[in-house]
């Protein structure tokens, strides 16, 4: 992905990163300038503009929106001027100031003139009678959503004529669920949509106006619920857009024709930048956003498959009418591993939620996924409750040399929507590195935390996180993954999989904006790496809503993961404190350890709290007791973590987290990691005590 770093200023040192929570507009008409307003806080004297957009970016007097106040640092404006190449698509915008980098906002280019919702007054289009006009001619509309509100738009429309009115909301960075509706002027429903095919959560009618008249139509959030992220962009007119996507990928450095329903696209993949897993398709001068396109490793084939396929291949298949089963057959090695994953539904552009089951020839199972419980992991109660496109590592038996898979919905669905990627290929033990945060800035001569998860796919040794380019001046520390108690497993997900990698600046460096890579490393039982590069999200917006069963697809926060990136980094200024965490004395029992810490402040400048936070990182059943700040001096204090003989023994990374109030802020300071080592309890060990 091209990024363009533009310089916009001087150097002036700021006090805190910055934040940018809106834009302002949150979209354009392609090659048309325009002014950007971005809102937040610490935009003063921003230096860079990061994005993708190919436009220059020259600075304004920021341009305060009706009605707010001119705070210092809650604005900054900028002249748009697109080049000749900009598409329709969404762009990511982030900042650079003296305090850091901000995390991203994403803005959408379209084919359109561009208005605004009109809101001068609450409640002012909410209702069909207080509609706000549209022109017959096509438009783009930019509007917000306030928890139970609708929002209602009139057009004018002739007998006959063809309509399209689609909503974009999650595909931009909103945390809105659109649902839209069309009436005729009587109030009968014409059509509605939410979740419309091949567009995620977001909506879209195609209608045939039945006379002429006016129309009017709804927006609404799916719950009604109060989002943070409560924008939404309208597009009524006449236009194409694809109404189909098969396949739903191709194999890099290929030219793959691929069907959009009424017409067939070629796909140029040969000049896809290493690395990229996403490619864009779209009809031509199409008005709707283009479709993300799946960018693979391995020989494609697409159904119907006569013979057996040797591995490794990518099956492209559809489960084209409801109960519905397909079925394939791999050429495999006797007692060799093999790697099967379904690429479909978390894609966005299919429907299908997968059931793969693999049997030998004679039709007994060996594996299946897609359909099976959960694990009850107490020691991730916020984990998402619907799970994503299944996978199965599979050892091979030594006795099978062909095997069966299966491919079936798991609610027996089918249809147009329903496509699928099959990889299958050799494999050996081995994981996959997600990188938990879109951003961190590192304080000069301070620590920030980066959360980690791998998912096992058939490795269930310890794991060690490190950055590859970290620069002279970074230090990188922590990031161990203990391996996967034996125990503990149900199927190929182990429970073991969250660590913590701690960057710390060297006193006097200051990190200069860059892109950390961020990777993984196991070691097999024959000494040999095995290596994982780490992904992370391009932003983390929340979405509010019930969580009475946990975090559903609909409630997961929206993170632009097409954008790519591994860590996004930037430096700011050091913390008036430091503090510091010390292992005094390690006491062994027969049901468990206990460990005496101590924690130490180191600096002036801000008020300090009367605890402090702490996490041996993956340890399970473990608890801080007996907090105390010293009485003698308030910036120290001691406390006991206690592990069970439910914490499996090994070497674990414990930091500590306090927040201080900072220029009338509060501010989290972390400790650098230090190692811990849990010990086997004896079965009748006698209490003993060594200072460590």
């Amino acid at each position: 992905m091209k990024w363009t770093f533009l310089l916009l200023g001087s150097l002036v040192w700021a006090a805190a990163p910055p934040v940018v929570t809106d834009l302002q507009p949150r979209g354009a008409k392609k090659g048309r300038p325009f002014t950007l307003t971005l809102v937040g806080r610490e935009l003063s004297d921003v230096l860079r503009i990061h994005s993708t957009m190919p436009a220059t970016f020259t600075p304004l007097s920021a341009e305060i929106p009706a009605g707010m106040m001119a705070t210092p640092g809650r604005y900054a404006s900028f002249l748009v001027e697109p080049k000749s190449d900009l598409a329709t698509g969404v762009f990511p915008i982030r900042i650079e100031t003296a305090g850091g980098i901000s995390n991203i906002q994403l803005f959408s280019i379209g084919e359109f003139p561009e208005l605004q919702e009109e809101e001068t007054k609450p409640n002012s289009n909410d209702s069909i009678e207080a509609a706000q006009s549209l022109p017959a001619s096509a438009v783009t509309v930019t509007g917000t959503l306030r928890g139970a509100e609708r929002d209602f738009y009139r057009i004018p429309g002739k007998a006959g004529e063809r309509r399209v009115i689609e909503v974009e909301g999650r595909r931009i960075g909103s945390a809105i669920d659109p649902v839209v509706r069309v009436f005729d002027q009587s109030g009968r429903q014409l059509a509605k949509s939410e979740d419309a095919p091949l567009l995620g959560l977001d909506a879209r009618v195609d209608l045939k106006l039945p006379k002429d008249g006016f129309y009017y139509i709804e927006v609404h959030d799916a719950r009604f619920s109060t989002q943070g992220a409560n924008f939404y962009r309208l597009k009524s007119g006449s236009y194409d857009y694809p109404a189909d996507l098969f396949p739903l990928g191709g194999k890099r450095g290929e030219i793959v024709e691929v069907s959009l329903g009424a017409s067939t696209q070629r796909v140029d993949l040969t000049k896809v930048e290493p690395g990229r897993k996403l490619a864009y398709v779209s009809v031509p001068n199409a008005a709707a956003l283009p479709l993300p396109f799946d960018v693979g490793e391995f020989p494609e084939v697409r159904e119907p498959v006569a013979d057996a396929l040797k591995l490794p291949v990518t099956i492209n298949g559809r489960i084209a009418k409801p109960g519905e089963t397909d079925r394939y057959e791999l050429n495999v090695t006797p007692g060799g591993k093999l790697m099967l994953e379904i690429k479909a539904r978390e894609m966005g552009t299919s429907k299908l939620m997968a059931v793969v089951d693999v049997t030998d020839m004679a039709g007994k199972r060996l594996a299946r996924a897609g359909d099976e419980p959960l694990p009850d992991n107490l020691y991730a109660v916020g984990a998402s409750k619907t799970a994503g496109d299944p996978y199965l590592f599979l050892e091979v038996p030594k006795d099978v040399n062909k095997i069966q898979v299966s491919i079936e919905d798991l609610a027996l669905r089918g249809g147009q929507h329903f496509a699928y990627r099959l990889i299958a290929r050799p494999a050996a033990e081995e994981f996959t590195l997600s990188v938990n945060t879109p951003l961190v800035n590192v304080p000069a001569g301070g620590s920030v935390f980066v959360p980690v998860t791998i998912d096992r796919k058939g490795y269930m040794g310890p794991v060690r996180v490190r950055v590859k380019n970290a620069p002279e001046g970074l230090i990188f520390e922590g990031g161990r993954i203990p391996g996967q108690p034996p125990n503990t497993i149900q199927g190929d997900r182990g429970f073991v999989r969250n660590g913590v990698l701690m960057l710390s600046a060297k006193p006097g460096f200051r990190l200069d904006s860059t892109e950390l890579e961020v990777e993984a490393v196991g070691q097999l039982a024959d000494g040999r790496e095995i290596t994982a590069t780490g992904r992370g999200p391009g932003m983390s917006v929340a979405v509010n809503g019930a969580t009475l069963q946990g975090s559903v697809d609909r409630q997961r926060p929206v993170n632009a993961s097409w954008l790519g990136h591994s860590l996004p980094a930037g430096g700011t200024d050091a913390l008036p404190v430091q503090l510091e965490v010390l292992l005094e004395k390690t006491v062994r029992k027969d049901v468990g350890d206990e460990f005496y810490f101590r924690w130490r402040w180191k600096g002036e400048g801000a008020e300090l709290p009367a605890s402090v936070s702490s996490d041996m990182v993956s340890a399970q059943d473990t608890r801080a007791i007996e907090m105390a700040r010293d009485p003698k001096d308030p910036k120290t204090g001691t406390f006991t973590v206690t592990t069970t003989r439910l914490t499996v023994a090994g070497d674990y990374d414990f930091y500590i987290a306090g927040r201080v109030k900072w220029n009338g802020q509060d501010v989290d300071v972390y400790s650098r990691p230090i190692l811990v080592t849990v010990k086997e309890a004896p079965a009748n060990a006698a209490p003993a005590s060594d200072a460590r």
